[in-house]
């Protein structure tokens, strides 16, 4: 049995140990990166096929080989924001063929879009942070006076806390605000909680269930709660409302294998984000769980549902 793995870097610690996980049980993964993929529509008599070629070796000058899409029976999608878009159309052609993918290419889309996504969430009933988003530059100006400072300022598209600033005052917000619209960066404002204290709770959602959980501190002077800004970790146990409310905002986004980050706030616990390619090693560390394991198993009971 051949897998598929969708990840820009093979050495990164996440599918180095989805790789180890497949080996456990006897499946050979392959490991591609999106952006140096091409699709090809080819018209076959009275058909047009799509075929995917493959840029092999890291040299750009390297010739295109061709990748057989049927020699996979799975796929694992494991793209940064930096390859959403390829990565996703790669996505789609597998999910045309009914080969199984952890994450289907549309969920993956809404989670990355982070002004759509929190639109889903509370269209759902889901707490949310008080948001905005403005067009001109304009009415941004104006945004800012619907939210007390400090107020966060986050890019639309980011991830592992790049692109997440908070903002002390009106007047330094607004010249955020005029720095991103020159560079044509769509941003959202976002009430700041000071009652989160620096922490968010991670949660990672795997099908119907909370399979882990860590709380995250940021470094010091840092209101970001993310290990890959310096933030600490530890395990924690999750109250069972908490376990259900990461779940159905996993399901409203349509993920089944989701990192919910939640944090708590005068009138409950909100959540923040829905990563659709949550990383393994923080909380792998924090918890000593094998989570790349059960993300595998997951998907080799959803591919047998489909045979």
């Amino acid at each position: 049995m051949k897998w598929l793995a969708l990840c820009r870097e093979p050495r990164l610690y996440s599918c180095e140990r989805l790789k180890q996980a497949c080996e456990a049980k006897g499946i050979e993964l392959d490991i591609l990166d999106p952006n140096k993929m091409s699709l090809k529509l080819v018209k076959q008599q009275n058909n047009v096929q799509c075929e995917v070629w493959y840029q092999a070796g890291d040299n750009p000058k390297n010739r295109q080989v061709p990748v057989e899409i049927s020699d996979y029976q799975a796929v694992l999608p494991r793209f940064g924001t930096s390859s959403t878009e390829m990565g996703c159309r790669v996505l789609q052609l597998f999910e045309a063929l009914g080969i199984p993918t952890l994450n289907t290419a549309q969920a993956i889309g809404l989670a990355r879009d982070k002004w759509q996504s929190l639109q889903v969430l509370a269209a759902n009933h889901i707490p949310v942070p008080t948001s905005s988003l403005s067009g001109s530059l304009f009415e941004k100006k104006s945004a800012v006076q619907w939210h007390s400072s400090p107020v966060v300022i986050k890019t639309l598209v980011g991830s592992q806390g790049v692109g997440v600033m908070l903002s002390d005052n009106q007047p330094q917000a607004v010249s955020l605000l005029e720095t991103f619209t020159q560079a044509n960066i769509q941003a959202l404002l976002q009430d700041f909680v000071p009652e989160a204290k620096g922490q968010d709770i991670r949660a990672f959602v795997i099908g119907n269930q909370v399979v882990a959980a860590m709380q995250r501190s940021g470094a010091e002077n840092d209101f970001r709660a993310n290990l890959h800004q310096g933030g600490q970790a530890k395990k924690i146990e999750l109250s069972q409302a908490l376990q259900d409310l990461a779940v159905r905002a996993a399901r409203v986004i349509g993920l089944d294998v989701a990192g919910v980050d939640l944090i708590q706030s005068t009138d409950g616990f909100l959540v923040l984000e829905v990563n659709a390619s949550p990383g393994l090693e923080g909380i792998e560390q924090a918890t000593g769980m094998n989570i790349a394991k059960q993300m595998v198993e997951y998907l080799f009971a959803k591919k047998e549902k489909t045979v």
